[in-house]
């Protein structure tokens, strides 16, 4: 069939339109991306994107420390969204399409409750009321004011409790086996190099204990030296106690053994034997002790002599 010459230039016509409508290009810089932060998503108005994160309550993110997620498929963005910065005022990014075209963008992220310029909230400190001693009894022994409370805080009886008559701080005691202050670890009572206060084996020799003897764990200064290590009650110069001081809290009202104020001084078996620091005259191998299960001060071996020891408990004294 012959196309007559009016249908042969009306196609001609629709063709060239076709070709100029597929020739025109678009100068438009806009390029489709998605931006968002802490999961919301912004709102793009032309070229300006808005993200509100004022419902996101209180944020751990401020606007000053901040990333931001930008999905453009196929573009790249700079600067990088990922790296953290301050959206306290507006931040420009730039989207770059495979041929080179670009778009800018102005990011404004919004949201009191997110960009810290609410006060930030400081911890009240809540002062305590000064703290003395009484004069009589017993008492604990104070610890630390805690400000956030406004209470003071004290040790703990098996810890250490203070005496008001004297002004004393005694060493407390945990239940037996449980560890270094334990109404179970009984000690020898060495204190000397130079006096012969250790039996030899041989009856009537006694010999002087050396160093190691007397830093020995199982001997009273190398136990008053590992309590020292712990810094109990926040000290670090407790000591022996003397014969009179260790008998200043015997409790002769008490109506059994041990006879000692078991509310103060919890975990002091029945038969609590205690070293001091006051020797034997006359004998550097005795020493002497307080005997709590008869309320009275009684002398003994400093070690083993032949079976006839078998160690002696320490309550220390600063």
């Amino acid at each position: 069939m012959q196309m007559t010459s009016q249908l042969r230039q009306a196609l001609l016509c629709l063709a060239m339109a076709v070709l100029t409508a597929c020739s025109s290009s678009s100068d438009s810089t806009t390029v489709a991306a998605d931006f968002s932060a802490m999961g919301v998503k912004g709102t793009v108005s032309g070229q300006n994107v808005t993200i509100d994160l004022s419902g996101l309550g209180n944020c751990t993110t401020t606007l000053e420390n901040m990333v931001m997620e930008v999905q453009a498929s196929g573009y790249s963005v700079s600067p990088d969204p990922r790296v953290a910065r301050n959206y306290s005022a507006p931040v420009d990014y730039t989207i770059t399409a495979p041929d080179g075209s670009q778009a800018t963008y102005k990011v404004t992220v919004k949201g009191a409750a997110c960009n810290n310029t609410a006060p930030i909230s400081t911890p009240t400190t809540k002062t305590c009321p000064t703290h003395s001693y009484g004069t009589t009894g017993y008492e604990l022994v104070f610890k630390a004011c805690d400000t956030s409370t406004g209470n003071n805080t004290f040790y703990d009886k098996t810890e250490c409790v203070r005496d008001n008559t004297t002004g004393l701080i005694w060493q407390g005691q945990t239940a037996a086996s449980t560890g270094l202050r334990a109404n179970d670890q009984y000690k020898s009572n060495f204190d000397s190099t130079a006096e012969l206060q250790k039996y030899s084996g041989t009856v009537s020799i006694y010999i002087a204990p050396n160093q190691t003897d007397v830093d020995a764990s199982t001997n009273s200064i190398g136990y008053k030296n590992a309590v020292n290590d712990t810094n109990l009650c926040g000290y670090s110069n407790w000591r022996l106690p003397t014969k009179d001081e260790l008998l200043g809290i015997v409790d002769s009202s008490a109506t059994a053994a041990p006879y000692i104020n078991t509310t103060w001084f919890p975990n002091t078996p029945q038969y609590g034997w205690y070293w001091t620091s006051s020797p034997y005259a006359g004998h550097a191998s005795l020493a002497w002790g307080v005997d709590f299960f008869k309320g009275n001060a009684d002398y003994g071996y400093r070690g083993d002599r032949d079976g006839y020891y078998d160690g002696v408990l320490v309550r220390l004294v600063r």
